[in-house]
């Protein structure tokens, strides 16, 4: 209890220098009011006021002004997710939503599931993803299997490409900074009366310090590249009929070193994605969707000087037909058919895999009833035939009710969620074809609270979330394995405050205890490795001229134990960055920022490390 005291101690102190609480809104159009809608909760369009689930939604307007590059320092910022990194930039990620495994959060381009079935978990690393080009990224926390089937144990991240409005607009940008760091980007946008269009290209260059940790003796500098491409095009064929079709692309080099020393290894990876999709209203109450996805990702690893180390082939194909049905204005039932293919091969000293596939259908229905306005009632279920393990089934019930006189929300839900074994455990020299899939229960609960109207914003969010059949890895038969059990717990809280127009102030503060449940382990009770207890943020926005914007934030992340046996653990640290950017003419943009303000030195996972304190700047072009 007293370090929790501390922490929070620390946390109301730097609240007043700094963080983003993507549950509200901080500047217009920044974060999300109450009057936001989300599509991913439920797979289709509704008021985040009546939601019953736990979201956050970050614009690309609130990751401009903190100067978020990448995706992944985007998720950084955001209640109830802690990511990890081998080194960054570009170093392989992990992300633990409510102190899930990085599985068990599905990631999503445009409504559509990405992955790499290659990696060991199944999990596409996103840390070559920038922001470029993207309109908001919706974060959904808590048990969404009976929407989206496996993986979605601890949540769904939607990353929501940008929809064109208006004249055509072309931008330009340059960027330089410390570490040797050049960033180009450039794109389009525009609409007429019957296509929106966006589309981007940017290229980052950095040779910053070593990916190994330079306490450790290590000096050479690591380099790292990488492209981004992004489009979307979407059209009107009709007043009842539209199509849409998005693509991003991204290819990184860089080097990479063992944990704990300089290593002549360099790392190329290429991932693509593609959706499409058809939407017809054939009634004034009937709705159907179809889309189609594919995303495919290519790792290849060299080492000393160009000898071959290993590569890494995997295809994720998905089909899905939706159905909305809407009865009056009380009740909408949405029901469909997914089905998806994973294909992949591999060549590594580890041993090969040679064209292996699985393939999963499944059906789902949900009922979101409104018997009137305040009251919002969901009820779903789902089965998911698996080509290995067979059926599963997954159903979800949750709930929402708006005192829209006092500004106060109350809801909370109960779901079941599961995970399918990756291609690599089920089929790689390590694997077993007989593995079973992960399961899940949980539930959360919260209020939402407006106050001042709607001045002041205040969240909180208790979660519980039990695991069985945790697939591992068994050192002593060399084999993955079905044996742990997992509970996590805690609250998620939330802060914003806008008292005038000009200045905003948000914090957000998470508790988390993730612990090893399983009797027959020596490590039962113990805390799961690298799973912090303790991480929070907060952020000052200042407009002290219509020009000039200024953003300084923080972000803290509490001690956590990097051994199984909780043995040795890492120190916690806090992070400030501070962004500025002034409007010199309307089509002329001048910005800069400033990366880990104090230098703190610190290390996300142990003997990797993290750069010091880092100046950028730049300039933007739009015409």
């Amino acid at each position: 209890m007293k370090k929790l005291l501390n922490c929070v101690a620390v946390l109301l102190v730097f609240m007043f220098l700094s963080l983003p609480v993507p549950i509200f809104a901080q500047e217009e159009g920044d974060v999300v009011t109450m009057e936001e809608t989300v599509v991913t909760a439920s797979r289709l369009e509704e008021s985040l006021k009546y939601s019953p689930d736990s979201v956050t939604i970050v614009t690309g307007e609130e990751i401009q002004k903190k100067g978020k590059k990448t995706v992944i320092d985007v998720l950084r910022d955001v209640p109830g997710v802690f990511v990890k990194q081998n080194g960054s930039p570009g170093g392989s990620s992990s992300i633990y939503t409510r102190g899930t495994n990085n599985a068990h959060t599905l990631i999503m381009i445009d409504g559509v599931r990405v992955g790499d079935p290659m990696a060991t978990d199944g999990k596409m690393s996103i840390a070559d993803l920038s922001t470029d080009n993207i309109e908001r990224i919706e974060i959904v926390r808590g048990a969404q299997s009976v929407l989206y089937g496996s993986d979605a144990i601890g949540g769904v991240i939607n990353i929501i490409t940008k929809k064109g409005e208006g004249k055509p607009k072309f931008y330009l940008s340059s960027e330089g900074g410390s570490f040797e760091t050049f960033r180009e980007r450039a794109g389009v946008s525009g609409s007429n009366d019957k296509v929106n269009y966006a589309a981007s290209v940017s290229r980052l260059d950095v040779k910053r310090v070593s990916r190994a940790d330079e306490d450790l003796g290590n000096i050479e500098r690591d380099y790292y590249n990488d492209t981004n491409i992004s489009a979307r095009v979407d059209g009107r064929i009709s007043e009842t009929v539209g199509v849409g079709f998005s693509v991003r692309h991204s290819e990184s080099a860089m080097d990479y070193d063992d944990s704990g020393t300089d290593a002549d290894k360099v790392q190329d990876t290429d991932i693509t994605s593609i959706s499409t999709n058809f939407n017809q209203d054939i009634f004034d109450w009937w709705q159907h969707i179809i889309k189609f996805g594919i995303t495919e990702t290519k790792r290849e690893y060299t080492k000393n000087n160009g000898v071959f180390d290993g590569t890494y082939n995997g295809t994720i194909k998905l089909a899905s037909w939706q159905h909305n049905f809407f009865i009056g204005e009380i009740d909408t039932i949405t029901a469909g058919f997914d089905y998806q293919e994973e294909n992949g091969d591999s060549q590594s000293p580890w041993g090969n895999i040679t064209n292996k596939s699985v393939n999963t259908k499944s059906f789902f229905v949900q009922n979101k009833l409104t018997p009137f306005k305040a009251l919002s009632f969901t009820l779903g279920a789902r089965h998911d035939d698996h080509q290995t393990f067979g059926g599963e089934d997954t159903y979800k019930g949750a709930l929402a009710y708006l005192y829209e006189k006092t500004g106060t929300k109350v809801r909370g839900s109960y779901g079941t969620g599961f995970r399918a074994p990756s291609l690599y455990q089920l089929y790689s020299s390590y694997g077993d074809p007989n593995l079973k899939p992960e399961e899940s229960k949980g539930y959360d609960a919260g209020i939402d609270q407006e106050l001042f109207d709607k001045k002041v914003l205040l969240s909180a969010t208790y979660f519980h979330t039990k695991i069985d059949d945790l697939i591992d890895y068994n050192s002593s038969t060399s084999k993955y394995y079905n044996v742990g059990k997992v509970k996590t717990e805690g609250w998620e809280t939330g802060f914003s405050v806008k008292p005038v127009t000009w200045l905003s102030f948000n914090a957000h503060y998470t508790y988390t205890e993730a612990k090893n449940e399983d009797e027959t382990d020596a490590n039962n009770g113990k805390y799961l490795r690298y799973r912090t207890q303790h991480t929070g943020g907060a952020s000052l926005n200042i407009k002290p001229l219509e020009k000039l914007n200024v953003n300084l934030n923080a972000q803290y992340v509490g001690k956590r134990y990097r051994e199984k046996d909780n043995s040795e653990s890492m120190p916690a640290y806090t992070l400030y960055n501070l962004v500025a950017s002034y409007d010199v003419m309307e089509w002329l943009k001048i910005f800069g920022r400033v990366e880990n303000l104090t230098d703190k030195k610190y290390q996300s996972i142990y003997k990797y490390g993290e750069p010091g304190i880092g100046f950028y700047g730049g300039v933007k072009v739009t015409f």
